[in-house]
């Protein structure tokens, strides 16, 4: 069927509005009233050229194969895949956040993802979920709007089901802002995290009232911040650090609210208490609370730094880059953060904390994140002169042989006041670079 006489087909059936609704790049939203029943409808119609076709085509195949109350349904469509109708939407959440508060925001997300979920299990991967692809349609009861994914215009499907790429090099894919940094890379080899990264950054956008930009970092503050966990697991920009499915994403969604009002102290203490206990959920809880509160020193020095040598040299080689993070910036306030009426012996705490961390990375080879924390590590035990850790700093070094103490040599070197604060009569260390340094 070409398009004129899909055109012809379509006007047969329904009667449509003058004006369309919505004009993109590569279709069009239309209202119209069906001629026999009168029921009201959005029309969306392919624009004329072969890429845009393939994607209402996509669009059609996805939707239709996705009954969920949570999905944009598909009411009629062309045999030809060039048009469909769908109910009429009352808005997105775009034009609708200033009428919803942070519940209506937990309601929407959860029922987001269990659509979501449902699409992921059947392979398919939206790839463009933002503010404006959410649609809010009457409620049964005439009432709360009952919110759907639309637009499955980018859906990734099953290689076999492709009929062509819908991107070409150098052309974006998705929402700028809500769409996850590795779509840039290749969107092909798109994952449920792609999903969970646009949901997290529309928690973002609807929590700050700010626009996302590529690639910078957007989490709730104020009166919102115990969303910020939440937000900050679903929008790593390493996807390997972000949460990776749905399932993840209603969890973490479901603690949101259990300690909204405990002052972070407790928060953290709490935590705390659950790892001491055995529960390494504790753990997971108590990083996340420190990545989203970098800058609270409570939180490193009192908390964070008492995770027990064993648990934290565990994690560190489970998740190298997130462990270095934390010890650099457990570090950086030992370097700037005051100390309040802590007692000067206790700084040995965090530092060791960093060391154990430090070791770890070079035991398992994990070179640049060692040498990231190496440097501002000896700053910090500089700084604190404790004859203990110095003692256990010095052992580690003597230890080292010259197959990993390149991650710690350089930064030991640019730092004259270390050399001389390490240097000890009769002290040799294994490491032949290490000997010419303190020589």
């Amino acid at each position: 069927m070409q398009p004129t006489e899909s055109n012809a087909e379509l006007k047969k059936l329904y009667r449509l509005d003058p004006k369309p609704r919505g004009n993109g790049g590569f279709a069009e939203v239309t209202g119209a009233v069906h001629k026999i029943d009168g029921s009201e409808v959005a029309i969306k119609r392919a624009k004329h050229f072969p890429e845009a076709q393939d994607r209402i085509k996509r669009e059609i195949v996805a939707q239709k194969q996705l009954a969920h109350p949570h999905i944009m349904p598909i009411l009629d469509h062309d045999p030809a895949f060039l048009w469909y109708a769908m109910p009429l939407a009352e808005g997105n959440l775009f034009e609708s956040r200033d009428d919803l508060g942070e519940e209506d925001l937990a309601s929407i997300l959860l029922d987001l993802a269990d659509a979501l979920d449902l699409a992921h299990k059947q392979d398919l991967i939206h790839r463009d979920v933002s503010p404006s692809n959410i649609l809010g349609l009457p409620g049964a009861s005439g009432g709360r709007l009952r919110w759907v994914v639309a637009d499955w215009g980018m859906v990734r499907v099953s290689p076999d089901l492709a009929s062509r790429a819908l991107t070409r090099t150098g052309q974006r894919m998705g929402t700028p802002g809500f769409d996850a940094p590795e779509l840039d890379d290749d969107p092909s080899r798109a994952t449920p995290a792609v999903d969970v990264y646009s949901l997290g950054r529309v928690a973002a956008w609807f929590l700050t009232r700010r626009d996302p930009r590529a690639g910078v970092q957007l989490l709730p503050d104020g009166e919102m911040l115990h969303w910020r966990p939440f937000v900050r697991a679903c929008t790593e920009q390493d996807v390997n650090l972000r949460v990776p499915t749905m399932d993840g994403l209603r969890e973490l969604l479901q603690l949101v609210f259990e300690h909204r009002d405990d002052p972070l102290p407790e928060r953290a203490a709490r935590l705390l208490g659950i790892l001491l206990d055995g529960d390494e959920e504790g753990l997971t809880e108590l990083v996340s609370l420190a990545e989203s509160f970098r800058e609270e020193p409570l939180i490193f020095l009192d908390y964070l730094a008492q995770i027990p040598s064993g648990k934290a040299r565990a994690w560190t080689t489970r998740e190298p880059d997130r462990a270095a993070s934390l010890a650099r910036s457990m570090a950086g306030h030992l370097l700037r953060s005051p100390w309040g009426d802590r007692d000067v012996q206790y700084a040995a705490t965090p530092l060791t904390f960093v060391l154990t961390v430090l070791r770890a990375l070079v035991e398992m080879r994990s070179f640049g994140p060692a040498q990231d924390v190496a440097g501002v590590y000896f700053e910090a035990d500089v700084k604190w002169d404790q004859a203990s850790q110095r003692t256990r700093t010095l052992e580690w070094l003597a230890d080292l042989n010259d197959s990993v103490v390149g991650a710690v040599h350089p930064e030991l070197a640019r730092r004259p006041a270390a050399v001389d604060y390490y240097r000890e009569p009769g002290w040799h260390p294994r490491s032949v670079a290490l000997r010419n340094l303190f020589a």
